[in-house]
């Protein structure tokens, strides 16, 4: 069962700075309502350590590419590997299905964008507020 408190709570643990640093400030009801559209979608896989949750992710598989919707890794357990763990586990599965993986990330988000290249992730195209990026 998952557990819309905490998922909300990791919300803003992860966004709070990148959103303030890009748009000025953290709406807590326009960031209510991204969380919502998450949520609905049942997409959702806990990572946890020890039984303990420590972030999530969402992933979709299309028919050209998997697409890696959201990762959030909280900021307590930044830095242990856990993140890379995990994309490198879900490129290895597109890999496998002979797919690329595809995520998003927003332009003032240079740490995540860092993790990404360092993974071999190229950018491939943009939008007003983020960078779309695919695995080599």
């Amino acid at each position: 069962m998952l557990d819309y408190d905490w998922l909300y709570e990791l919300h803003r643990d992860v966004y709070i700075d990148v959103i303030t640093r890009q748009f000025g400030d953290w709406d807590e009801k326009e960031q209510m309502n991204f969380f919502q559209d998450v949520w609905k979608s049942h997409n959702i896989t806990v990572i946890t350590i020890n039984k303990e949750p420590v972030g999530m992710f969402q992933l979709y598989q299309r028919s050209d590419h998997l697409w890696l919707a959201e990762i959030q890794i909280a900021t307590k357990y930044q830095n242990n590997g856990i993140g890379t763990k995990v994309i490198a586990d879900l490129m290895n599965k597109a890999r496998k299905l002979g797919l690329p993986l595809r995520l998003r990330v927003l332009h003032k988000n240079h740490r995540a964008q860092s993790l990404y290249q360092r993974l071999g992730f190229r950018h491939t195209k943009g939008t007003p507020h983020h960078y779309v990026m695919e695995s080599a």
